[in-house]
């Protein structure tokens, strides 16, 4: 993967949880889902969806579960595919 590609999944990544969380700006990547930002089960599932309808792309219910980070979901959706 090249770091275009990383830096265009993180771009995307931080415009949907910034949509998503109603954030002001978007997240760092070292950000936490829950603690940092906030996010709430309904709202995983909310993010989940916008990753599938905007990316094409779906990660699997065993994958979710472990998400901390953004980063973490930026790694998780490029390995995915996206």
């Amino acid at each position: 993967m090249s770091p275009l590609e990383r830096n265009e999944a993180v771009r995307h990544v931080q415009e949907v949880l910034a949509d998503v969380l109603n954030l002001t700006e978007p997240p760092r990547l070292e950000a936490r889902l829950v603690e940092d930002l906030g996010a709430e089960s309904v709202d995983v599932l909310t993010l989940l969806f916008e990753f599938e309808e905007r990316l094409g792309t779906r990660l699997p219910d065993e994958q979710v579960a472990g998400l901390v980070t953004v980063g973490d979901l930026v790694d998780r959706l490029l390995a995915a595919g996206a």
